[in-house]
């Protein structure tokens, strides 16, 4: 799957943090995923918004994707220390 998710929308790394990350997670929860993509890509918005569509299809959950360098300072450090890449 990791190199599909490649292929079809450019991400280089993936990283699950949050209440899936903790183990804390219960049937409201949603998975929060770290994504970074190539460099430069043109329609990032358009591939994140069909990255997100595809897993949480695949998954059935609702799926919340957070980019790197767009996270809150008040969050980062701790989202950073958490997130366990897949």
């Amino acid at each position: 799957m990791k190199q599909a998710l490649k292929k079809q929308y450019h991400v280089e790394k993936l990283g699950i943090f949050g209440s899936y990350a903790s183990e804390s997670a219960n049937q409201e929860s949603d998975l929060d995923l770290l994504v970074e993509f190539e460099d430069e890509l043109p329609n990032i918005y358009e591939i994140k918004k069909e990255l997100k569509a595809f897993l949480e299809q695949k998954f059935d959950i609702k799926i919340d994707l957070a980019r790197e360098k767009y996270l809150k300072p008040l969050y980062r450090e701790q989202i950073l220390k958490q997130v366990i890449y897949v």
